[in-house]
């Protein structure tokens, strides 16, 4: 479903069920997140959760669930397996309700009864703030950079902007070849491998496949100063990482968690830590009004920068 950044909310659900939405007249580029439960009231978060008077049920939701796989539910069932879908802009739709076993001991969700659209925006220039902070002006190259936060606080989003400002150029820094592995499209809203999201004029991106096979085809065909990577979780990933490491590259990644403390923690990338791969950390959190902030740490874990909020530009 080619639902671009500029389209409006309705575009995400069936045409019988937009003049409903229509008449709540809400602003796209401010609404994050659209939450569908079964015989429950609709909430929209922008900003502040907001309770709807819409209630759909079990037809209504698979309506919806349908027209968002562009009627083609079967397409989708790889994506399914994984509990979401992507539609084209980088916004990422969860789904889950009732789960059927599938091969190798996975499961698709068969009927669907809850459906989350986590929509993707873009917001400019937030990553000024952080950005000296992560690179080395002596050696004239990015710091490699994890940015940690709990779901939903905009690290896809921060990590964008960084891609841009490195491929870009900021203030002394002229701007480098970035490549980014972007398996679910969510960082660029790709759309068939293209961009719809800024990334930068030198930036090179591969979607699909996984972050080992995306890094190989970077390192030894575009050549990257930088390698972006968002949620890294499992070894797979570490070992990924480690190989760009290795290589020569940078590393720009985000991962989720709510303090440093959490990421060592987990096992699969606490051999990261141990090779001081990351020379920055840059936690994510935010205020009661939902404003972001960023504290920075070196790899030490020492405070380089305590709560810095965020400016969002739409």
């Amino acid at each position: 479903m080619a639902v671009l950044k500029s389209d409006k909310l309705l575009s995400f659900f069936p045409e019988n069920m937009r003049a409903e939405w229509e008449r709540y007249g809400f602003d796209f580029n401010e609404v994050r997140e659209v939450r569908l439960r079964v015989n429950q009231p609709v909430r929209v978060l922008c900003g502040k959760e907001i309770r709807l008077s819409m209630v759909y049920g079990e037809r209504d939701m698979e309506e919806i669930f349908r027209y968002l796989c562009h009627d083609s539910v079967y397409a989708y069932e790889e994506e399914r397996k994984q509990g979401y879908i992507m539609a084209d802009g980088g916004h990422r739709i969860g789904i889950t309700g009732e789960l059927a076993a599938a091969e190798n001991g996975r499961y698709i969700a068969k009927y669907i009864r809850y459906i989350n659209i986590r929509f993707a925006h873009e917001h400019k220039r937030i990553a000024e703030g952080i950005i000296d902070y992560i690179y080395d002006a002596e050696n004239g190259r990015p710091l490699n950079t994890l940015i940690i936060s709990p779901p939903g606080l905009g690290k896809t989003t921060l990590l964008r902007d960084t891609i841009r400002l490195l491929s870009n150029g900021y203030k002394g820094f002229g701007g480098c070849n970035v490549g980014v592995v972007d398996e679910r499209g969510e960082i660029a809203g790709a759309y068939r491998g293209s961009a719809l999201l800024d990334c930068g004029e030198r930036t090179d991106i591969i979607t699909g496949g996984d972050k080992r096979q995306g890094i190989s085809i970077l390192v030894r065909t575009f050549a990257p100063r930088v390698i972006a990577i968002d949620e890294i979780g499992g070894e797979p990933d570490a070992q990924a990482i480690f190989y760009a490491g290795v290589s020569g590259c940078g590393v720009i990644a985000t991962a989720h968690g709510g303090s440093l403390e959490d990421i060592r923690k987990k096992r699969e990338l606490g051999g990261l830590f141990e090779k001081d791969i990351f020379k920055r950390f840059i936690l994510l959190s935010a205020d009661n009004a939902l404003a972001r902030c960023a504290s920075i740490y070196d790899e030490r874990g020492n405070e380089l920068c305590g709560r810095k909020l965020l400016r969002e530009y739409a």
